[in-house]
């Protein structure tokens, strides 16, 4: 099986019940086996974090939500400027927002899956970067 890159916002709802694309995150984080890590950008513990802290979710979560990404089943990947180069190129091409266009770089550069619930990330990606491996636990578009 061939790597992974997930996004911070499946993470964040498959974590949180409250979500309204909970069930399908959850089991597209499932599905993933365990032995291989997620390959996240290094911003992606403080993006989850910052995430949920602005809800308010209790200290406990966010302490147990820290270890968690801090763990063995993601692989924080340096932002080096071989990384910002691409997503600078993936940015200007498919017209997306710094943090998307961050993962869709990181999942060019490693050849990996994009694990993804957004929608606009996805239409974009088909057109500008139709070669971008997209796996979202959605049934349809």
């Amino acid at each position: 099986m061939s790597e992974a890159v997930l996004d911070a916002s499946v993470f964040v709802a498959a974590i949180s019940p409250s979500e309204i694309h909970h069930d399908v995150a959850r089991k597209l984080y499932d599905s993933w086996p365990e032995d291989q890590a997620f390959l996240v950008p290094s911003l992606f513990r403080v993006e989850v974090l910052a995430a949920l802290a602005r809800r308010g979710e209790p200290n406990e979560l966010l302490d147990t939500v820290e270890v968690l990404v801090t763990g063995p089943r993601f692989h924080g990947i340096a932002i080096d400027s071989s990384l910002i180069e691409r997503a600078t190129q993936v940015a200007r091409i498919a017209r997306l927002r710094a943090y998307d266009a961050m993962y869709v770089a990181l999942a060019l550069n490693r050849d990996a899956v994009l694990l993804t619930l957004d929608s606009e990330v996805r239409a974009k990606m088909a057109e500008a970067f139709p070669n971008v491996k997209l796996a979202t636990g959605l049934t349809s578009g």
